[in-house]
């Protein structure tokens, strides 16, 4: 395991073990106590059922996917839904290694690089080079990832993380509202790919109660100026507060025990979807993506 900490918060990984999040405790900024807002991997989970992972080249399902050939498919890192689409990229269970580390009372840093295949060598997903780096303060984490083209080829990917959340271990998710900056869904189809934006009503900009409600869904941002997702619990006076992308998904597991919130910088299926707003890495280029998750205030 490797332990970010500061003097109010800490952040726990599993860099050997696809970089699976562990923990992540903040400070609330209302009366400083210490709140565990991440249901942290522990065995025998699944890999995917808690924690967090890194979902790239793609987020969620791709199909067809220009991946589904060898030295990427069938391997260890290709892993498919019950219909047999790809889903959440390739990076996800790959190997780390610290690159720089520093620690602080108030600011902490880790520099991650991925460990890739000896198979990937030589094609083009094995010329980008992708970075994870992680930034504590006492209420807030900070995720980026420095992706770098070395190729004379442009590269179109999307980028995302799985983040499971959670209020403590007391608290239920039936017990809790989410909020955010307004959003349209987007429709899922019978394979959960999207069709289509549905730009008639807008979403999540007033609380939301999470009591029975069974989500699978899909956002985009209405405004793409620092889109948010937020999550609260009604006896509390402190929010949680998820941004960056412009898309998220939300998904409650059965046992209600977390929700996952799941920011991203296009939709799945994101070559093949007119509304997926794919991005790229020009050649010989570099380009950086941030995701906050962070205690405020109301």
């Amino acid at each position: 395991m490797h332990l970010l900490k500061t003097k109010y918060s800490s952040f726990g990984t599993e860099p050997t073990g696809g970089g699976q999040w562990l923990h992540l405790v903040l400070q609330s900024p209302v009366d400083g106590s210490k709140v565990s807002v991440v249901s942290g991997h522990k065995a025998p989970d699944p890999f995917f059922a808690s924690g967090s992972f890194l979902m790239f080249p793609w987020v969620n399902r791709l199909e067809p996917n220009p991946w589904a050939r060898e030295p990427f498919y069938p391997s260890v890192h290709w892993l498919t839904d019950g219909n047999g689409i790809p889903l959440h990229g390739l990076f996800h269970n790959l190997p780390r290694t610290i690159l720089v580390e520093t620690q602080g009372e108030n600011e902490s840093t880790v520099k991650f690089s991925m460990e890739i295949p000896e198979t990937w060598k030589g094609t083009l997903l094995s010329k980008i080079q992708v970075t994870e780096v992680y930034k504590l303060y006492p209420s807030e984490l900070k995720i980026i990832y420095e992706l770098k083209n070395s190729s004379e080829e442009e590269f179109p990917f999307a980028l995302g993380i799985h983040p499971y959340f959670r209020w403590n271990e007391e608290e239920s998710i039936d017990d809790l509202f989410l909020i955010g900056s307004g959003f349209h869904q987007i429709k899922l189809g019978d394979y959960l790919l999207p069709e289509r934006v549905l730009g008639d009503e807008v979403f999540l900009n007033r609380e939301l109660p999470l009591m029975g409600k069974n989500l699978d869904d899909l956002y985009a941002a209405k405004d793409k100026e620092m889109p948010y997702i937020g999550l609260f619990s009604m006896n509390k006076k402190e929010k949680l507060l998820i941004s960056g992308g412009n898309f998220y998904q939300v998904y409650t597991p059965q046992d209600r025990r977390s929700i996952a919130i799941e920011p991203m910088t296009s939709t799945g299926n994101f070559l093949h979807f007119p509304g997926a707003n794919p991005s790229s890495i020009q050649p010989q280029s570099e380009k950086k993506i941030e995701f906050s998750i962070r205690m405020d205030q109301f």
